[in-house]
């Protein structure tokens, strides 16, 4: 029995008690949330340095004075175990508010994983996130000019890191184009496929907004090295996708096939797309608080969230740290997304293994 099903087994316990219990005691009324005189710890599942980590620490030096009482924050790291151990810290940590997640989670992938390593993620209290938008782009040695171009190719050379949303995702728009796609993986970084792709050793990659705007677009496209393709847009109910003010003069990759090939994409690949789009994009990282918290601190934690995530020094900061316009994702939308991963068809999840499968052979 994992770590995750103990817990889930003592607080259906405790559930039952409290059932019991609340037939004979009266209702109080709740408790104020005030942390006043406390500390309150941001618990992250990664190493100081990267974008988990540094986003945490901007959130934890602004958040306090939006949080009732100020408390003094303060972020921890907890790196290890695949992002796991810092997960699991969170999920068994008291239901206070004093331990909050700031959690790199994968959610829209770890569906997949078997049973005895699921994560029960609608557990946690969701207080919000942020999300992200992938770009793609290709090298200029592969014969082409404009982005369009590379639309004529028949084969590509990609770069990526272990099968996983960004990889399965690029190898489906690949196929929704018609090209044929050779994976070189075990890359550990942005920064690793970018030096590749300088190198030649690959000859598409993907990365995150701030890596095109501060990286790639400088080191790479004004150098007439690499062109960009298009990015993965938030898909609309129409079928379409939503265009990303940051990205202005690449299309979304629904408007890239489209005009490549005269039709819109479809099919099982594209609803992977779609899927990965809006459950591992919309919600990158999670702010959470342990399993049990009282909803009223939840509340407050993401009324927090949000008041901070509005506040000027804060937006500077995470501009500064990310190197883009952070992608807020309030609690609402945050359970709309949990909802999307949660109620994921077996279709996708099919779709999604098979091309896991075929990118670790």
């Amino acid at each position: 029995m994992s770590l995750f099903q103990n817990r889930a087994v003592t607080r259906r316990r405790l559930s039952a008690l409290a059932c019991a219990t609340a037939l004979v005691l009266p209702v109080t009324a709740q408790a104020e949330v005030d942390f006043s005189g406390e500390t309150v710890r941001i618990v992250y599942n990664a190493g100081p340095g990267g974008a988990t980590g540094l986003f945490a620490q901007i959130l934890a030096a602004n958040i306090g004075r939006h949080l009732p009482g100020e408390p003094e924050v303060i972020a921890e790291p907890m790196p290890g175990g695949a992002l796991l151990r810092g997960m699991q810290y969170v999920y068994h940590a008291e239901p206070d508010g004093l331990t909050l997640g700031w959690l790199a989670w994968g959610g829209a992938t770890r569906v997949l994983d078997p049973e005895e390593l699921q994560i029960p993620f609608g557990e946690f209290g969701l207080a919000g996130g942020l999300g992200n938008t992938w770009v793609v782009h290709a090298a200029t040695s592969m014969g082409i000019e404009t982005g369009a171009d590379f639309a004529d190719q028949e084969r590509v050379v990609y770069g990526g890191f272990t099968p996983g949303s960004s990889e399965i995702r690029a190898v489906a728009s690949m196929d929704l184009l018609g090209i044929e796609t050779d994976f070189v993986g075990g890359f550990r970084g942005g920064a690793e496929t970018q030096a590749a792709m300088q190198r030649g050793e690959i000859q598409m990659r993907n990365g995150t907004v701030s890596n095109w705007l501060t990286s790639v677009v400088p080191e790479m496209v004004e150098t007439g090295d690499s062109v960009g393709l298009f990015y993965w847009g938030r898909p609309r109910q129409d079928g379409t996708e939503a265009p990303n003010d940051q990205l202005d003069g690449l299309p979304t990759f629904y408007d890239y096939v489209l005009e490549a090939r005269g039709e819109a994409p479809s099919g099982e690949a594209y609803d992977l797309v779609r899927y990965l789009s809006s459950a591992a994009d919309g919600m990158t990282w999670i702010f959470v608080t342990p399993p049990e918290t009282p909803d009223e601190i939840t509340q407050a934690v993401a009324a927090a969230y949000e008041a901070v995530m509005q506040d000027p020094a804060m937006a500077e900061a995470a501009r500064n740290v990310l190197g883009s316009t952070p992608e807020v994702v309030l609690r609402d939308e945050a359970l709309e997304v949990m909802q999307i991963v949660e109620e994921v068809s077996p279709g996708i999840r099919a779709t999604m293994q098979a091309y896991i499968d075929r990118l670790s052979r």
